[in-house]
């Protein structure tokens, strides 16, 4: 964010353009409090036409790490009520470092690109099938290549939840439980991610204290979703979580078109 507001000052970014960005990231917090997901599906596509998808990705990473410890620990009491966990979170992990190492290696197009397939995947595996079922005999199999699949997208892209919630979706989990499970899954794909950027030196000191001040929208709307969760329908916020991840897919479809 520092380093947003430096560029508003050189005029290489408007003053508008940054409050696009907070508001993007509280809202993201304030879903991701209701729901278990939302942030960077919502925070990041918004933040990529201005500073660029590595750039998004790798300060989205720490806020990661913090926002699901919190979520975690706040459902820590659910997880009986949890499906495959432990083969979701280890094959999760490898293809964290994967999707991390082939970060470097792409260009903010190319990640946009798989960002938009990403999305749009989702968004149409959600109105096609909203109350599908994965039995648990099949989710044993599924668990770890979807697990190194969201892993690979977490490291990549910064956004795992396309899949991830999609794949919990079909469990029919309690609301807790299935948040609980985004936290823990998220969480740990995160910690794995923001290690494998300060390996690969892509924390420069602005990109670290960026990553920091993102923290104080999330501190400021996350509960306040957390709180709102109680009193309001989740299924409303999903259906406002997916307008959202629609619209943030068009914005980044035009972004790949005229290389913006």
């Amino acid at each position: 964010m520092t380093g947003a507001v430096v560029a508003a000052a050189s005029g290489d970014t408007s003053a508008l353009d940054v409050v696009i960005i907070v508001v993007a990231i509280s809202v993201g917090a304030f879903i991701k409090g209701t729901t278990g997901g939302g942030l960077p599906q919502v925070a990041i596509p918004v933040m990529a036409p201005f500073i660029g998808v590595e750039h998004a990705v790798v300060i989205m990473a720490i806020p990661g790490i913090v926002s699901n410890t919190w979520l975690a620990y706040h459902h820590r009491g659910e997880y009986p009520r949890t499906r495959d966990l432990p083969s979701l979170v280890w094959t999760g992990v490898a293809g964290a470092v994967l999707g991390t190492v082939a970060l470097k290696s792409l260009d903010g197009r190319a990640l946009s690109a798989v960002l938009v397939v990403v999305i749009v995947a989702y968004v149409v595996v959600v109105l096609v099938h909203p109350g599908f079922h994965l039995p648990a005999r099949l989710t044993r199999v599924m668990s770890p290549p979807i697990g190194l699949g969201g892993g690979v997208l977490q490291g990549s892209t910064g956004i795992s939840g396309p899949l991830l919630t999609t794949y919990l979706h079909g469990f029919q989990l309690l609301p807790k439980a299935y948040i609980l499970s985004l936290a823990v899954l998220f969480g740990v794909g995160a910690v794995v991610q923001a290690v494998t950027l300060a390996v690969l030196g892509l924390y420069t000191g602005t990109w670290l204290i960026e990553s920091l001040l993102i923290l104080l929208p999330i501190a400021a709307f996350q509960p306040i979703g957390s709180w709102a969760s109680t009193r309001l329908s989740r299924a409303t916020f999903q259906r406002v979580t997916l307008v959202l991840v629609a619209a943030s897919a068009v914005s980044l479809a035009h972004n790949v078109v005229t290389g913006g």
